[in-house]
């Protein structure tokens, strides 16, 4: 019986490896595969938990993620459901449909994805104008086998720079 969830859980982490959570910003591509290896109580749990710390400046909205799982065949894995399951509490966060570029790396086989548009969620942030301090969200990714993929994402919210409110008009 524990090969059987070894199994099941070794399929779901392999499906996770292969799933893309692509990035928009250059710096967050390496959070996917710091994904990648689950400790045993994580397997016997079924659910895996990271957490990543962010600048963000208030009233800007910040692009997070591209949430998206792709079949070899770079077809959209309809199995897989994403939801905010803790909206921050000095601003908000949004999980909207989104067309975009996927990025894998050249030693995954679905690296040929890469050139292609596939419908996924983008996953934003958006602080309240004024606002300076701590803030934090939480969302979550869930596989058909329901296998779950936890992320707490934690922010120090600062106010943009003058002579950035300059360049836009303000």
């Amino acid at each position: 019986m524990i090969s059987v969830v070894r199994s099941g859980a070794a399929a779901a982490l392999m499906l996770f490896a292969a799933m893309c959570i692509s990035m928009v910003a250059p710096v967050l591509r390496s959070e996917a595969q710091a994904g990648d290896e689950w400790t045993d109580e994580e397997r016997a749990a079924g659910i895996k938990k990271e957490e990543f710390v962010r600048y963000a400046f208030a009233g800007n909205t910040m692009e997070l993620m591209f949430l998206v799982a792709l079949e070899i065949d770079c077809s959209v894995d309809e199995g897989w459901a994403y939801e905010i399951i803790k909206q921050p509490e000095h601003g908000i966060a949004t999980l909207k449909p989104h067309t975009g570029f996927t990025y894998f790396a050249k030693s995954n086989p679905r690296h040929k994805c890469n050139e292609q548009k596939v419908e996924g969620q983008l996953l934003t942030y958006k602080p309240d104008a004024g606002y300076k301090g701590p803030d934090s969200l939480t969302y979550v990714s869930i596989n058909s086998s329901g296998m779950a993929w936890e992320r707490t994402y934690r922010f120090n919210v600062r106010a943009l720079p003058a002579a950035t409110n300059k360049k836009r008009g303000a």
